[in-house]
């Protein structure tokens, strides 16, 4: 019996997975059918709660898997989760979640679920899922090059309208590829410097031009972080390899300079596109080297209001919503009504930092878990001798650092939590 029920947890592992593609694929033969990826995600991920708990019940009480620290951190955030839906501000979208994005309790019970899976499942297992998000990110880069370069009615299916230079891959928004790209670049880097075998390399060069594609700063910047901390989290286990260091640093600085610059002059001159300098990897880069040039004080408010598409300005906001629901939250997903209760804010349905999101729609409670349970992760991951931990670790932490200027969606957050779960698996083995 354990033997079936292995194998259903790993095909619904890979069917988060690949949904995406799939829905693709499906669209292309069906075009009548219309309807986005990311609004049908959250469907899948509902359907399968039933599912994932039996799988999850059935290993805890047959002893195949044992409750643990992450379990009960688990327990506590799911209790937290219905706390805060039963008190929030707008009790049905708290579980179900906002129009659109539907990252309501359901998801994240989903969520859950899928990181208390992955904890059982073996390292032949983890390698056969590292390679499925390989083959999606493959996909996806392809996808993504038609998307900016080709574009069509079944390409475009996806589209957020005026920034079509812009790519979104299949996760819906360039900002979700490029959360998504952080995690699978973690994966490849690593394997390259832990093992030196060339496609990896080219593997992290590909999905290094993906980031590019999607224009998404946030995730271009939590690369940059992520790359130091690969550094000196290297030296400290003393098996830094600079050749190999230098060798990606100056193969991604060239890549950024020629993918940029091209992708910049061939959608003017093909599609005449009107290229938002706010939009760009490149125009943000400039933004912040200004932040620190402009020496007039009314421009230097003006700049900081407007950067990071006015960020800032969000999050400034939203710590003076804080009080009012600082233990238990406004409700999941419910930025949008509470923003905009305070009429001079303005419409804004996420706070695009995922800290900070939590705070002010579950309270210090769920945040302060929240943190320690990546805290606990993070330093059993720096504790470990195992190489596949390490692969995992850095996967992990650069999803971690671009959360502060992300939000979590349905597209990427599932494939966030499997990963963590396989990272947990891979910490009982050395």
């Amino acid at each position: 019996m354990k033997k079936y029920v292995d194998k259903i947890n790993i095909m619904l592992v890979f069917l988060v997975i690949l949904y995406a593609p799939l829905f693709i694929i499906i669209h292309s033969v069906f075009p009548k059918y219309n309807i986005s990826a990311p609004i049908t995600s959250y469907s899948l991920l509902y359907s399968i709660i039933p599912i994932e708990l039996a799988i999850y019940l059935y290993n805890l009480f047959k002893k195949n898997n044992r409750a643990d620290k992450y379990d009960i951190i688990i327990y506590i955030l799911a209790l937290l989760g219905i706390v805060t839906s039963i008190f929030a501000v707008d009790t049905f979208t708290s579980i179900w979640g906002s129009y659109f994005r539907n990252s309501g309790l359901l998801s994240i019970i989903s969520y859950y679920l899928l990181f208390l899976n992955c904890k059982s499942i073996d390292k032949k297992q983890t390698n056969k899922i590292i390679t499925c998000l390989f083959i999606v990110g493959i996909f996806q880069f392809v996808y993504s090059l038609l998307q900016v370069f080709v574009r069509g009615e079944a390409i475009f299916s996806f589209t957020i309208g005026k920034v079509n230079y812009m790519a979104m891959g299949f996760a819906g928004n360039p900002n979700f590829l490029g959360s998504y790209t952080i995690l699978l670049l973690g994966l490849s880097l690593m394997f390259y410097f832990l093992y030196g075998n060339k496609r990896y390399f080219w593997l992290s060069l590909i999905f290094y031009i993906t980031l590019i594609l999607a224009q998404s700063t946030g995730p271009f910047f939590a690369l940059i972080g992520l790359f130091i901390f690969i550094v000196i989290f290297m030296t400290m286990k003393k098996i830094i390899d600079w050749k190999k260091v230098w060798i990606v640093l100056i193969s991604f600085v060239l890549t950024f300079i020629l993918v940029s610059n091209f992708v910049e002059i061939y959608c003017k001159r093909v599609f005449n596109d009107e290229i938002v300098s706010s939009y760009t990897i490149k125009g943000d880069i400039l933004s912040t080297f200004n932040l620190f040039k402009s020496n007039k004080s009314g421009n230097k408010k003006k700049e900081l209001q407007q950067y990071g598409s006015g960020r800032l300005t969000i999050w400034k906001n939203t710590l003076k919503i804080v009080p009012k629901y600082f233990w238990f939250g406004a409700g999941i997903d419910n930025v949008g009504r509470v923003y905009r209760a305070e009429k001079s804010f303005g419409l804004v349905d996420k706070v695009h930092n995922e800290y900070l999101e939590i705070l002010v729609t579950q309270g210090i409670f769920t945040l302060t878990t929240y943190l320690i349970f990546l805290l606990v992760l993070f330093v059993n991951g720096m504790k470990s001798k195992n190489k596949l931990s390490w692969v995992l670790l850095v996967s992990f932490v650069g999803y971690a650092i671009q959360a502060f200027l992300n939000i979590s969606v349905i597209t990427v957050a599932p494939i966030f939590y499997i990963i963590m779960g396989l990272f947990v698996a891979s910490l009982k083995k050395v």
